[in-house]
């Protein structure tokens, strides 16, 4: 190159911001993710199966939408809401503006698988009739046990009554073909055991995300499953 050319070129470069570096951010990013998400989500090679595979999220999904999605600045909860426009099917975490920026970049850097994904169909289950659910009478352990069921999100994986999730094992007669205190281990030890549904995730395999749930929390959902008959 003429060194005229190339005295300009360099006072030219002179005059330019540093260029980022996109790989830092993915690679923090990536940590976050594996810290925090791949319970639940799968980055198309480890990972959980409750949420949705991101592998590929990037190709139909602009960053600034995915940030928004899990970003706890008042202004991008906002934003998700025009975006999205309908009302999140599960309850989902946000995490505070800096790391949703790293988290965002890294899952937009997810490839897609190159053969695609596996799509396989509900396999039928034959479900035994049961002339009742009962209960036993009902105590302040129990109907405090009942509420927690509810308000922890208990029922988007497990099912009572035919009402709930269908990737844990469900609720009816649980009072009957379990002990007290398998319940109550179940419970406190959840994420450390795996499961099998025995629906399509049951090749996989499930483990239990770990809970929130106090001592006191535990003891009482214990009640209320084990007064179901």
């Amino acid at each position: 190159m003429h060194w005229r050319a190339l005295a300009l070129l360099t006072f030219l470069l002179m005059g330019l911001p540093a260029l980022s570096k996109p790989s830092s951010d993915i690679n923090k990013g990536a940590a976050l993710f594996k810290k925090s998400c791949q319970t639940c989500h799968s980055n198309g090679a480890t990972g959980g199966c409750l949420g949705p595979v991101l592998a590929g999220e990037g190709a139909r999904r602009s960053k600034n939408f995915i940030e928004s999605r899990i970003s706890n600045d008042g202004k991008k909860v906002a934003e998700f809401v025009r975006n999205y426009g309908h009302a999140e099917l599960m309850p989902h975490m946000r995490v505070k503006p800096a790391d949703a920026k790293v988290l965002a970049t890294y899952v937009a850097s997810l490839a897609a698988p190159a053969n695609g994904f596996d799509v396989r169909g509900h396999a039928a289950i034959k479900k035994a009739k049961t002339s009742s659910i009962a209960a036993q009478k009902a105590t302040p352990s129990i109907e405090a046990g009942k509420k927690l069921v509810y308000d922890k999100g208990c029922l988007m994986c497990h099912s009572f009554g035919g009402i709930g999730g269908q990737f844990a094992p469900s609720f009816d007669g649980i009072g009957t073909r379990r002990s007290d205190e398998y319940i109550l281990e179940r419970i406190s030890n959840a994420e450390l055991l795996l499961g099998n549904s025995g629906r399509e995730y049951g090749v996989r395999g499930l483990v239990m995300p770990s809970s929130s749930l106090s001592d006191t929390d535990i003891a009482e959902i214990s009640s209320y499953l084990s007064s179901l008959k």
